[in-house]
């Protein structure tokens, strides 16, 4: 196949090219900066370069494409890119080129938790996801939960923090879970939605094989790091208020308001299904696997 992928020379895109490339698809990457594209060209991706909140900027990008996997999405607003920009109408955006390209399968990446009534980030993520049910394209939705492996910025983070602060803080008590997944299993998932014929018109958690809670989670990088960490432990009834203040005057902060609630509702799918396992048969890597492959 010819495969488009936006948001290609992020950590999670770069990882579903070398997918791509692997199984033998040709690959055309959509990005706004070209300087970013060197390990794209590597394995053999056409670099598009476009922009989804301009249509004009990538007109003709998806001619000849078979697939697109659509990728872009924004954590935290910052200036012109806004959740609505970004994830509606920039979804939007591709939706109407791949229509009139003739695209047969449109493969989305939306987030666990996407909701009409969520924060702005999951109501944004939901509201894309009713744009490509309604485009009358073929199409796979993924919901994953915080993905970690090579590359990833959360993960970067929590290592950072563990190998230099000498006291790691963590918001609340701590027991809130997340069901990180990894990073090889969502590429895996993400190119077998493109390329199966009876994966059609269907949404997928994409969760690992564990709940752990933060705690947890901390507890098991130090080990992988052979180090031992010291939490500090801030309630929230001091957190939730600096937070908003933070938010209310514009000043640079480490979490947003809309943040901090994800975090307490918790990145876990419910039940104890996986579609990794149950749809696409691959077995999806614990959190403990996944830091001794980083390491």
């Amino acid at each position: 196949m010819k495969v488009l992928v936006t948001g290609a020379t992020g950590f999670v895109g770069g990882a579903i090219a070398e997918e791509l490339a692997k199984r033998g698809h040709a690959i055309r990457a959509l990005a706004r900066h070209a300087a970013k594209a060197g390990r794209l060209r590597e394995l053999g991706a056409e670099f598009t370069p476009g922009d989804i909140a301009g249509p004009a900027t990538f007109a003709g990008a998806l001619r000849g494409c078979d697939a697109v996997i659509h990728l872009v999405g924004i954590i935290q607003e910052k200036g012109k890119a806004s959740f609505q920009r970004i994830h509606v109408d920039g979804t939007a955006n591709v939706l109407q080129a791949a229509k009139a390209a003739g695209v047969r399968k449109f493969v989305h990446m939306s987030a666990l938790g996407a909701n009409p009534h969520g924060t702005a980030y999951h109501r944004t993520k939901y509201e894309a996801e009713v744009l490509v049910k309604g485009s009358g394209i073929c199409y796979a939705i993924f919901r994953p939960s915080i993905i970690v492996g090579r590359e990833s910025p959360v993960m970067r983070l929590w290592v950072r923090m563990i190998r230099r602060a000498p006291v790691v803080p963590v918001l609340g008590d701590g027991r809130y879970r997340l069901q990180v997944v990894a990073l090889r299993d969502v590429a895996r998932a993400f190119v077998e939605a493109a390329e199966r014929e009876d994966l059609r018109d269907a949404t997928f958690e994409l969760v690992g094989p564990e709940k752990l809670s933060y705690d947890e989670i901390l507890d098991v990088l130090a080990a992988a790091l052979g180090k031992r960490v010291r939490k500090a432990h801030i309630p929230l009834g001091v957190v939730s208020p600096a937070v908003r203040f933070a938010a209310a005057l514009r000043l640079p902060a480490p979490i947003t308001p809309d943040q901090l609630r994800m975090l307490l509702e918790e990145n876990i799918a419910e039940g104890e299904g996986n579609a990794l396992r149950e749809v696409f048969g691959i077995e999806p890597l614990s959190f403990r696997d996944v830091v001794r492959e980083v390491a």
